[in-house]
């Protein structure tokens, strides 16, 4: 179906298969801590599949009626203006480390401690460090338009990686992959098809580097696998391997949260909202000022209840289709606009969605402020605009 509706591997549908893939791996039941699902927990994950692919093909069958609008062309505006962006995340990034104590990847990786949950992070500003993972896509696309040196990009690469390693995010390290994947291809007009395996197999492999730099740092006397196993509550005679076990860890037993959500919230009540804006109310401590209570156990960002939890605590059945066909609606019209024009904005913006797509299977991160940020600073950056017919 991917395929016969877009040549290109990458596309809206496409972009919903690390989810169907997780829900699929969940009925190996490779963990102790995996039960059956409740039956609204099947109607959730079902209905939000359906109306996230409806919402696609509703757009990419009409596509012609959102093609015949002009599409604006967009490049980055000034070169000086990242800069000073990216040099603040950097002072507070060398602030933080200041304060954790050092470089935490390399404190880990020499001294074997769990450095990583002692890291400080300096409250909101802690925003531009996480920016980082964007500015090698931002320093290549505007090193092809003939702006900065490659000496200039070549450093700014090696400062962010260096930067990414430190921060210790897999999310945010992935992010940044995602991001270059997408502007490599635009701006030298390739087709991605050509490189999605290669990304896939160097991002697999870093996630799980990241990890095991996490893992020995809290118990270096056992194989990386047999403490995922015993994380993960998978019985250790179980002959799997370790993208099996990290795989269902980060997939299918979210669901049991999930299952967990949905099993409690029918007793407790829908929120109607609140748990959908929940991490920008808590943020901006919006909670607090009008009394709005939220129970730990409904946490969808920190127990990871994939895409679906929040549409579902909120509005039951209908939140997770209005919301399902909501995000395969946005993201088809977004994936048009970057397939049909040159604009640097698009693709960046595609890049966005795709990796919160990617993420699905964690939690929702079209509800996390950090996704808005990223979309903020994008518009911010691409304001000069030119109209193509």
């Amino acid at each position: 179906m991917m395929l016969v509706i877009d040549e290109d591997i990458v596309n809206p549908l496409s972009m919903l298969f690390p989810f169907v893939l997780g829900v699929y791996y969940y009925q190996f039941m490779l963990s102790t801590r995996q039960l059956e699902l409740e039956l609204n927990t099947i109607y959730a994950l079902s209905l939000f599949i359906a109306s996230y692919i409806v919402g696609v093909l509703f757009i990419l069958l009409n596509k012609k009626g959102i093609l015949k609008h002009k599409i604006n062309s967009h490049r980055v505006t000034s070169v000086l203006m990242i800069d000073v962006f990216f040099m603040f995340g950097l002072i507070i990034f060398l602030v933080e480390c200041t304060l954790t104590g050092g470089f935490p990847f390399f404190i880990a990786l020499i001294h074997k401690v769990n450095v990583y949950e002692d890291m400080y992070y300096v409250p909101i500003l802690h925003y531009f460090v996480m920016l980082t993972a964007l500015f090698p896509s931002i320093y290549y696309s505007v090193y092809k338009s003939g702006r900065i040196s490659r000496l200039k990009l070549i450093t700014v690469v090696l400062m962010s990686v260096f930067v990414l390693l430190n921060i210790m995010s897999r999310q945010i390290f992935i992010l940044s992959i995602v991001f270059m994947f997408f502007t490599f291809a635009k701006v030298n007009k390739i087709n991605t098809n050509k490189y999605i395996i290669k990304v896939a197999i160097f991002a697999s492999c870093m996630f799980l580097l990241l990890g095991f730099v996490r893992i020995q740092s809290i118990n270096n006397s056992v194989s990386q696998l047999d403490y995922l196993k015993a994380y993960a509550d998978v019985p250790s005679k179980r002959d799997v391997n370790t993208f099996d076990v990290t795989y269902n860890l980060y997939t299918s037993q979210n669901l049991v949260t999930l299952n967990d959500m949905v099993d409690s919230i029918d007793n407790a009540g829908f929120g109607y909202g609140k748990y959908l804006t929940q991490n920008f109310l808590k943020t901006f401590k919006y909670d607090q000022a009008f009394n709005i209570e939220y129970l730990s156990q409904y946490d969808s960002f920190t127990r990871l209840g994939t895409i679906v939890a929040d549409p579902y605590l909120d509005f039951g059945l209908a939140g997770v289709i209005v919301f399902g066909f909501l995000y395969g609606f946005l993201n088809s019209i977004c994936f048009l606009k970057l397939k049909h024009s040159d604009s640097i904005r698009y693709t960046y913006f595609w890049a966005v969605l795709c990796y919160i797509m990617l993420m699905s299977v964690f939690t929702n991160f079209y509800n996390v402020l950090f996704s808005w940020l990223v979309f903020l600073f994008i518009y911010f950056i691409t304001l000069k605009a030119k109209s193509k017919a």
